[in-house]
Order: C-alpha cells, then sequence, then structure tokens
C-alpha cells in the first residue's frame, strides 16, 4: 500500500473521530441545561389579597354625563389641540378658555383616538384623573428573579383595555372583609392596607409583572411549574389570604380546559368545591383575581374571571401565559 495514501487516510479518521466526539459532547451539554432549565423551574404560589396603586400615564374619564360624548374609560390625550400627560395641564387648559366654549378632546377608546366635541361647562362635570386603586390577588414569585405577577387580566377601567401604568404599586392588606358573591352580583373583598413590597409599570392581557423588594418567601414552598399539557381535569386548590392573614389552600376542580396552542385568556373552567370558602365568599369574588390555582405540586395558572350567574363557577388563566407575556 501506498505510503503517502495510508498517512492521509489515518488523518482523515482522526479527524472524523474529533468531530464526532465534539458533537456528542456539545449535544450532551446542550441537552444536560435545558434539563437543569426545566428541573429548576419553579415558583412561590402567594395568595396574599394586595391594594393596588398606580399612576397612569393618561388621564381617564371617571364618569358620564348626559349630552356629553365622552364614555368611562376614555383615555384623553389632547384639549384644545394641546398634547396633555397629567391631570394639571389638562384643568390648566379648560379653565383657560372662555365659557361658552366648544372645545375638541382627542380620545383613545378601545385602542382608536376619536375626535370629540363638548362644552367646557359639561367638562367640568366630568371626573378626570390618572390614579387608580383597588385589590387583588398576588399570584406568585419567581426568586430567581424577585419577579412576581398578579391580577390574571388587565387592570382596565370601563371601555379602556391595559391601561398604561407610569408608576405602579402593590401593598399587602390586613382586616380583610368579604362581601359575599350571589346569583347574578359578583362580590368583592375588601381590605386595610399594610406596607408595600413591589413597583410595576407592566399591565397586559394576563395581569400585572413587576419587582418584589420587601417581601421575604424564603420559608415557602416552591411549586414546579406546570407545562399546559400537565394540566388535568379533576382536583386541584387555589391558595389565598383569609381574615386571619394566613394563605390557606381551599378545594376546587377543573372543569374544562382549552387546547391554547397560543396565549389566550379562560385557558381552563374551575368550580370552587371548598365548603368553607363557599360558605364565607359564596364562590368567586371581585379581589380573587390572580388567586393562584395548583395541582399536585405543580403551579398551573391564576383565577382569571368569575361567571356571574353562578359565582362558584369562573376561568382560570395558563401560568405560562401570565409568565411570558
Amino acid at each position: 500500500m501506498n505510503l503517502p495514501n495510508l498517512k492521509i487516510k489515518s488523518k482523515f479518521i482522526i479527524f472524523s473521530c474529533l468531530l464526532f466526539c465534539l458533537y456528542f459532547f456539545s449535544n450532551s451539554f446542550i441537552y444536560a441545561q435545558n434539563n437543569e432549565k426545566t428541573d429548576t423551574d419553579y415558583l412561590v404560589p402567594m395568595g396574599n389579597v394586595l391594594q393596588i396603586d398606580a399612576e397612569l400615564k393618561t388621564i381617564i374619564v371617571r364618569n358620564e354625563v348626559d349630552g356629553c360624548p365622552l364614555q368611562v374609560g376614555d383615555s384623553v390625550l389632547k384639549i384644545d389641540n394641546k398634547t396633555i400627560s397629567n391631570y394639571g395641564e389638562f384643568s390648566s387648559i379648560l379653565y383657560s378658555l372662555p365659557n361658552g366654549s366648544n372645545v375638541s378632546i382627542l380620545v383613545n377608546r378601545n385602542g382608536n383616538n376619536l375626535n370629540l366635541i363638548s362644552s367646557k361647562e359639561i367638562l367640568e362635570k366630568i371626573n378626570f384623573n390618572n390614579l387608580i386603586s383597588g385589590f387583588a390577588t398576588l399570584t406568585y414569585i419567581d426568586c430567581d428573579n424577585n419577579e412576581f405577577g398578579a391580577v390574571g387580566h388587565p387592570i382596565n377601567i370601563g371601555n379602556s383595555r391595559k391601561i398604561p401604568i407610569k408608576n405602579g404599586a402593590i401593598s399587602t392588606t390586613t382586616d380583610i372583609t368579604i362581601q359575599k358573591s350571589i346569583k347574578g352580583n359578583v362580590g368583592a373583598i375588601n381590605a386595610r392596607r399594610e406596607y408595600s413590597i413591589g413597583q410595576f409599570t407592566t399591565n397586559n392581557n394576563y395581569g400585572i409583572k413587576g419587582t418584589i423588594n420587601n417581601l421575604d418567601v424564603s420559608n415557602l414552598k416552591k411549586y414546579k411549574v406546570a407545562s399546559l399539557s400537565e394540566v388535568k381535569l379533576g382536583k386541584a386548590q387555589i391558595i389565598l389570604q383569609n381574615e386571619s392573614n394566613v394563605c390557606q389552600k381551599y378545594n376546587i376542580e377543573i372543569i374544562a380546559i382549552e387546547n391554547q396552542r397560543s396565549p389566550s385568556p379562560k385557558t381552563f373552567k374551575i368550580k370552587i368545591t371548598d365548603k368553607d370558602l363557599l360558605s364565607r365568599t359564596g364562590g368567586i369574588v371581585q379581589g380573587m383575581s390572580g388567586t393562584p390555582i395548583v395541582q399536585g405540586d405543580k403551579i398551573i395558572g391564576a383565577i382569571s374571571h368569575a361567571v356571574e350567574n353562578d359565582p362558584s363557577l369562573g376561568y382560570g388563566v395558563f401560568i405560562g401565559w401570565m409568565r411570558n407575556n
């Protein structure tokens, strides 16, 4: 055999072996990394009732007056063709106009800009402001980055969806009282604000997200984040703060699951079955939005909507949509 050819063949075999080893170990490394990420994808489900306070990027219409084209939830962008960013600017322009003036107003309604006309006198009867406050429930905390998620649906006012937030804060609560839900009327949670635990500016279809900075969760159990395919019909639990300020588990049933290939609210339908919770709340009430739902050792989502004609029924949003959108 020709010696030069033998050397060439030997080098080729060695090179091929090196490429194979490199491919094998690279893929093994990637595979190990993916496994590690999946195995450590955990959240702490919370259930604390929050007071949510926020300053909006625009001023919002809060009431309606006969003869005025403005609707609750309209976001005011301009008055008298002048751009405004806060209530002080709006008020200054409005009151500088002569009495009897017709005033042009540019508003955003359901994502559409509308040019409207109203009189100065009618506009003075409208309540405009850029502050909101209310109650909802803390869904989870991600200990890896101190991120929280809450509410499970967008904060909105009237026809205004996903209101843009300039600055928002969440606070713990105490002295909880509950107005029970009954058929045809959804009740509500009320509470007294305690202390601030985080800030947020994100307000989207699946709730609010921000940063926790004043809450120790080191002693609380972490739950693995479920994939949508892991959510099963049958028994599950919600975690919610009670009147004794303890976050407690309550039994529910998952009675329907939507096969959602892309993010969408109302991922699964739930039924409250816990007799203790039903006796105290009548079912789902306002303020329970964001209540975490767990199944076994996995967190699967959060309460997002109630069914008005049967408050024991409601909907949950998949935890993956809340985290990644």
